[in-house]
């Protein structure tokens, strides 16, 4: 990673339910690779990888267990289905587990002074947020009695009114976060998607409209996920150039590894998306994940940056 360049690392803190750190009084959600080694991977990871450059503390809101044993508190979809990992917007908001995930920021920030920011990674909704207790949030801010709908009935998810009502929902929790990361010097993140074909969507439509959450939160973290997402690696200039209008101290962009069906970018088209990002005057690159690098993927950092 030094040789390469890198200057910030993101490390996994885990979930409410399953963290990668010993979190005093929530001895239960600690992960089998905490209890099982007695080591609090956090803390170590951050001290070693500390020493030379930032280090940023990823959580993941998913809460499969949660749900399990509070299945009326999970996300309903369109369907009517229940998430088995999202909560609802109204439990993260008002509820138990959102003040659970404001706790596990707090603990973090308050407790690991080699971790200089938190992200949170997964808060998106569009399929799912439709239960009952997320319309009465709607409702309580729109005025309206019911979801916009379609003609055959069903929800109209990409009613601008939905998104902003869940934008401005969102932020104001994330605005709760930071405020606590702040009092102990540490910056928040916000994890977004990418609205390919029309930037100026800003995934409004999943709640995480990109001026409403640097409204509450120090940066987002762009998802340029082309090879998952089926976008050429050319198309990450674009995506760069919209961005800057935020001001690239604000963002960060993202370049996921992820290919088509299990696959892995290959470094070439690795580098284009790169290259491709900083010719849009996006200077703040993060790689994810890191697991996936393979030794031509270190290759094309190596050359971009080796030498800084």
């Amino acid at each position: 990673m030094i040789a390469a360049g890198i200057n910030m690392v993101a490390l996994a803190a885990g979930r409410t339910e399953w963290a990668y750190f010993k979190w005093a009084g929530h001895e239960s959600d600690w992960s089998s690779s905490v209890v099982d080694t007695n080591i609090d991977i956090l803390a170590d990871d951050a001290a070693r990888y500390g020493q030379w450059a930032q280090v940023n503390a990823v959580i993941d809101v998913y809460a499969p267990n949660y749900i399990s044993t509070h299945p009326d508190r999970a996300a309903v979809n369109v369907l009517g289905e229940r998430s088995t990992n999202l909560i609802s917007t109204a439990e993260l908001v008002n509820g138990e587990f959102g003040q659970k995930l404001l706790d596990m920021v707090g603990y973090i920030a308050a407790n690991y002074p080699n971790v200089d920011s938190i992200s949170i990674t997964e808060l998106s909704y569009r399929i799912d947020g439709y239960g009952p207790d997320d319309l009465a949030l709607y409702a309580a801010a729109t005025g309206r009695s019911d979801w916009p709908r379609q003609s055959n009935g069903q929800v109209d998810i990409d009613d601008p009114s939905i998104g902003n009502w869940r934008s401005s929902a969102l932020g104001e929790f994330l605005g709760r976060a930071a405020v606590i990361a702040h009092q102990y010097g540490k910056q928040l993140f916000m994890d977004v998607g990418v609205s390919v074909g029309n930037l100026s969507l800003m995934t409004n439509n999943k709640g995480t409209n990109y001026t409403a959450m640097l409204q509450n939160v120090d940066k987002i973290v762009v998802w340029n996920y082309f090879g998952e997402d089926g976008f050429p690696p050319e198309y990450s200039r674009d995506i760069a150039k919209f961005l800057t209008q935020f001001g690239t101290n604000r963002v960060i962009l993202s370049v996921g590894l992820w290919g088509a069906n299990g696959t892995t970018v290959s470094a070439s088209d690795f580098k284009t998306a790169i290259q491709a990002s900083l010719d849009g005057e996006m200077p703040n690159i993060w790689i994810c994940p890191g697991s996936m690098m393979g030794a031509d993927h270190w290759q094309v950092l190596a050359d971009l940056w080796g030498s800084r």
